[in-house]
């Protein structure tokens, strides 16, 4: 039996699908909602968070909820099939070379998945450090602690148990980034040579550091619906494979968020067949709607989960700072653990730890939240709308800002990516999300920066080239 929010937002829901509640259409406020229902405020909330989930409205921070257009629709991309067996990363000079192409800065900012400066607030981050500068401690100008700053756990700590996620303040360590923390624990918990489950298409930045870590490893498929479950499971019970890569939040590039039922039923998969998580989480706090979504440890009960995050995607890539968190039931692992590790700047981490416990973080993803959601709707509608003569397939992301475009068959990702790298254009060609080129068709885009007319420009040119790469293979 429903639940009265449920029944309400699935009224909702059929207003807004059949057009009776146009896009950008402004909802009731919360009271008004309430008052006209004859229903809680809590009520009230609850439908209009599950319309959030559905992706049918969207919270403007101070200006209320509205219907999100949902009607400019692409049919999804479509991945290979592929069986699953462990080999190494082979294009290691390709990856390479795209990733540091990819983060140019003359070029048209499409590549590498960063936001616009424009949405960074550099002015209270300044602030922050220079608050946390004047009442720091004489002792926070010598060697820190290895584990992290204090401040800066408790902070994190807090921040997390706001959105229903416990972690305790000593669970926390503190990494240069997200990608030094998945570092650090495949080192703990795996050796050169080891296969690590991966589902792909997969960010090109874990294949590479797999690759130079000198790990194998196996992939299982993953769509805009999310991870093949049953490959997962099968995987797991009969593969050597003891650790898993996941990115469930917002998943770069496809940019899908696992339901919690599915999460649960990872967690269980982990525990059954004694096979450690280790779960990238740094999309997580950049969500279209007002919900940060639960992670796998959620529901680990079992200390096989290893939570690893940082604010590179939500503040700023150019502050380093990232953190895991250690399971306490892998306790053990401490002493070993802290010798992987290497100091993190401190005055950074006491300028985060400011600018969390202000509340300046967490005003900064509100607002960050509906513009993301706004960005991304943007790129996909004008895309749909010049690409429209040509067979392309594009992803409708519930979170982030990647977008994973899906060209015509005979077209090449790295075709198209040498053409933009001659126009001055960033894109990541398909070829590197996984270890044998299986998405050749396929490029990635970054959503983080304005629709302006420079970017217009650039997918125009894309797709210009595209039209007469079809005209020439007579699609």
């Amino acid at each position: 039996m429903a639940f009265h929010y449920q029944n309400l937002a699935d009224r909702l829901t059929e207003s807004i699908v059949s057009g009776d509640l146009p896009p950008h259409h402004k909802l009731s406020s919360l009271r008004s909602f309430a008052g006209h229902h004859a229903v809680s405020i809590t009520t009230a909330k609850a439908c209009y968070e599950l319309l959030e989930a559905r992706g049918l409205i969207i919270a403007k921070p101070k200006s209320g909820y509205f219907v999100k257009n949902i009607h400019s629709v692409l049919e999804p991309p479509t991945h290979p099939y592929f069986s699953s067996c462990a080999q190494a990363i082979s294009n290691l000079e390709l990856q390479n070379e795209i990733q540091e192409a990819s983060i140019h800065p003359s070029r048209v900012h499409l590549g590498a998945i960063q936001l616009s400066p424009k949405l960074i607030p550099t002015d209270t981050l300044r602030r922050s450090i220079q608050r946390a500068l004047k009442h720091s401690a004489p002792q926070d100008f010598l060697y820190s602690d290895k584990q992290g700053h204090l401040k800066l756990r408790q902070a994190l700590s807090s921040h997390c148990a706001e959105d229903g996620i416990y972690i305790h303040e000593n669970s926390i360590f503190i990494t240069h980034g997200c990608l030094s923390a998945i570092s650090i624990v495949i080192q703990l918990l795996t050796q050169v040579g080891d296969n690590i489950i991966v589902p792909t298409p997969n960010y090109n930045g874990q294949q590479l550091l797999l690759a130079n870590l000198g790990r194998n490893i196996l992939e299982i498929p993953a769509s805009h619906n999310g991870i093949d479950l049953q490959r997962l499971e099968h995987v797991m019970a009969t593969s050597k494979a003891k650790v898993c890569l996941l990115t469930i939040n917002y998943h770069n590039p496809l940019g899908f968020c696992l339901s919690n039922s599915d999460k649960e039923k990872i967690a269980q998969l982990a525990a059954q067949y004694e096979c450690f998580i280790i779960e990238d989480d740094i999309y997580s706090e950049c969500g279209h709607t007002t919900l940060r979504p639960l992670p796998i440890q959620y529901w680990d009960t079992q200390g096989r989960v290893f939570l690893c995050s940082s604010i590179s995607k939500s503040l700023s890539p150019a502050y380093r700072i990232g953190w895991l968190c250690l399971p306490a039931q892998q306790e053990h692992l401490k002493d070993r653990l802290l010798s992987l590790l290497s100091l993190v700047n401190t005055p950074l981490q006491l300028g985060l730890a400011d600018f969390i416990h202000c509340r300046a973080y967490r005003q900064h993803l509100n607002k960050l939240r509906f513009t993301l959601a706004q960005q991304v709707d943007e790129y996909r509608n004008f895309m749909i709308e010049i690409f429209k003569e040509i067979n392309i397939k594009i992803t409708q992301p519930q979170g982030g800002y990647c977008l994973w475009m899906q060209l015509p068959t005979k077209i090449k990702g790295l075709d198209i990516y040498k053409f933009a790298q001659q126009q001055g254009i960033n894109i990541v060609p398909g070829e590197v999300f996984s270890s044998d080129e299986k998405y050749s068709n396929f490029i990635r885009l970054n959503a983080g920066y304005p629709l302006n007319p420079r970017i217009r420009s650039a997918l125009v040119s894309l797709r210009d080239w595209l039209q007469v790469q079809c005209s020439n293979h007579q699609f």
